[in-house]
């Protein structure tokens, strides 16, 4: 693997094809790997013990994932349609309804993906052969939408397709059937919401055939949050709201992610939610504590003795192309005269996180 220097103004093409495979880093980020983030506090590098627990402690934090998962699943309600069976038999839906799965996601290949599919065959295509996937730096949402999924003859129930939204926290219904949605047409043991999307105004198939993407006419949709009984309220959504249908896959994308964060909670008894970066943090905090490390102590406890309190001349020296013009600013303007206490502190205070010459 190589890395790649970029300067700090650099734009980051993802897109953009290398003839390696190179790791593009901002020296930014990895100056604060070392510093440990912007946090007033003092936290010290130690060095590990080589022993077999030491070892087991890494494997054990290796495991954990550094996002967190959810997995939503997306049924299509056809016209009329009120039973499971109708509805989990459907192949595809309306145009409408396949820019809003197309909305919510990225297409990917689930034969031989490296990804976490919430249980969606990866070898054989047995669930399908495409899924749509999210993500972003802490969080991944796979969905699983049912009219992507194969329906088998030999499965009139269509069990293989409740598998996975029966046991899934979260199902948004896109609910094309011009009446109302029953929870429970779908009954599972795990669902504990649903995300009702209605059309504000029924379109017939030809009119939703001959409406094209980028239009200016104005489509609108009803979105509800419907939970089970017991359910605590959880969102505003649960009174009825009008979405256009450009802000439509996101709107409702949050809507699962935050309903699918509170179902894990419920399920659990109520108990606090530990998100995989908190847990991650939390064993680092227990592997130090085992060693012996010594507790954090805020930045206001050293600042009498930190080198770059005691040596300001290095402070200067260290910041001068980059506040030269911010002093000159502060002494010539009257109105900021009485911030420059409070300037300095913060920037002697930020300094201070990025010194390593006390860990040498």
């Amino acid at each position: 693997m190589l890395l790649k220097h970029l300067d700090v103004d650099s734009h980051i093409d993802e897109s953009e094809d290398d003839e390696f495979n190179v790791t593009k880093l901002l020296p930014s980020h990895i100056l604060l790997q070392f510093a440990g983030g912007t946090a007033l506090t003092e936290q010290r590098p130690i060095l590990l013990p080589e022993d077999d627990k030491t070892t087991r402690a890494i494997e054990v934090f290796d495991r954990i994932p550094t996002v967190d998962f959810h997995k939503i699943g997306v049924v299509y309600v056809g016209a009329g349609q009120t039973e499971e069976k109708e509805i989990l038999a459907n192949r595809m839906g309306s145009p409408d309804y396949t820019d809003f799965v197309d909305g919510l996601g990225d297409l990917v290949k689930l034969q031989g993906a490296n990804l976490n599919t919430g249980g969606l065959d990866r070898e054989e295509n047995f669930d399908g052969e495409f899924a749509y996937f999210w993500r972003d730096r802490t969080t991944e949402i796979v969905f699983h939408v049912t009219t992507m999924m194969p329906t088998r003859e030999e499965d009139p129930l269509h069990t293989y397709k409740k598998r996975h939204i029966g046991n899934d926290f979260v199902n948004i219904i896109f609910n094309n059937s011009g009446l109302p949605w029953r929870f429970g047409t779908i009954p599972s043991q795990f669902n504990f919401v649903s995300i009702v999307i209605s059309p504000e105004a029924r379109s017939s198939f030809v009119s939703s055939r001959i409406m094209t993407r980028g239009s200016d006419v104005a489509v609108f949709y009803r979105v509800q949050v419907c939970c089970r009984e017991g359910f605590s309220d959880i969102s505003p959504a649960q009174e009825p709201k009008m979405v256009s249908s450009k802000s439509l896959p996101s709107f409702v994308r949050n809507l699962a992610l935050n309903a699918s964060i509170y179902s894990h909670v419920f399920n659990e008894g109520g108990q606090e939610y530990i998100s995989n970066p908190r847990h991650r943090l939390r064993s680092i905090k227990r592997l130090r504590e085992r060693v012996g490390a010594p507790p954090n102590t805020f930045m206001s406890a050293s600042r009498a003795t930190s080198p770059i309190r005691q040596n300001t001349n290095r402070r200067i020296s260290a910041m001068s192309t980059q506040t030269t013009s911010t002093e000159y600013s502060l002494r010539t303007s009257p109105l900021q005269a009485n911030g420059d206490a409070e300037r300095d502190t913060e920037t002697e205070d930020l300094l201070m996180n990025l010194d390593f010459s006390r860990y040498t």
